[in-house]
């Protein structure tokens, strides 16, 4: 059954949730997009619909619950994404898995090992052989995947997050030497520091309040990044004309240091 009868084109944010994720999908639903929000959370992904239905309408969004770290759960809900909703022709691969505080590579468990790099790069990689296909018929298709810091360098504490992330650097490169000329367009966004939001964002303004950062809390912007600032740059990176397709890019707030503690 068809929910989108008005054949509205379709946007896949893979590891939806309430930051980047949800900001995307507004920033997109806002210019005609309806957006599929899949994330192994139910209770966050409907809270996003409800947000998303309140303030857009009906149907603008669907969710579809499902774990990265299971392949045939990936395909399965592209399939329904391409039943229910169409084809997809904008991939946001948003998900990632990284611990707050680091742990030593002696202290990490192949447990979390395997299951932090099936989450940041191997969930992107059978997404993103799901949504090819269709993309390639048209002709035309963008996939962008976020990374960080840690896409670009490893650091102390982050032997699960890192290396995946470098992973997925080299899977956008990849995507883009084999398709590109096909009409593929794949950008790798670069998240050179904190977002604001619930995790980070939390932690780092009540470090701030400990500390009697006044000035930071008045003016966090500056320090740190805004989901829906980013949210921009997801949808610039869309709207690129063909004869100028950025494939990588770097951002950070004002305040942030390049490539933080390189």
């Amino acid at each position: 059954m068809s929910h989108n009868p008005t054949s509205k084109p379709v946007i896949a944010i893979v590891g939806a949730g309430p930051g980047i994720g949800e900001a995307v999908a507004r920033r997109f639903i806002s210019s005609g997009f309806i957006a599929a929000l899949l994330a192994r959370t139910e209770d966050k992904l409907q809270t996003m619909v409800q947000g998303i239905t309140t303030d857009f309408g009906p149907g603008t969004s669907r969710y579809f619950l499902t774990d990265l770290r299971i392949e045939s759960q990936v395909i399965a809900s592209f399939e329904r994404i391409r039943s229910e909703l169409g084809p997809v022709s904008v991939l946001v691969y948003n998900a990632g898995a990284r611990r707050v505080n680091g742990r030593s590579i002696l202290d990490t468990s192949s447990e979390e090992f395997e299951s932090f790099t099936k989450i940041n790069l191997f969930g992107a990689f059978w997404a993103t052989k799901c949504v090819l296909p269709d993309m390639l018929a048209a002709e035309k298709g963008t996939i962008i995947f976020t990374g960080a810091t840690g896409s670009l360098r490893g650091s102390a504490g982050l032997s699960s997050f890192s290396p995946g992330k470098f992973g997925l650097r080299s899977l956008a490169q990849v995507v883009t030497r084999e398709y590109q000329a096909k009409g593929i367009h794949c950008a790798h966004l670069v998240i050179d520091g904190p977002v604001d939001g619930k995790l980070i964002g939390g932690v780092t303004r009540r470090k701030w309040e400990r500390e009697g950062e006044k000035q930071k809390l008045e003016e966090v912007e500056r320090y740190i990044m805004q989901p829906a600032g980013l949210a921009g740059i997801y949808w610039f990176l869309y709207e690129q004309p063909r004869s100028t397709w950025t494939h990588e890019l770097d951002v950070r707030a004002q305040k942030e240091s390049m490539f933080s503690k390189l």
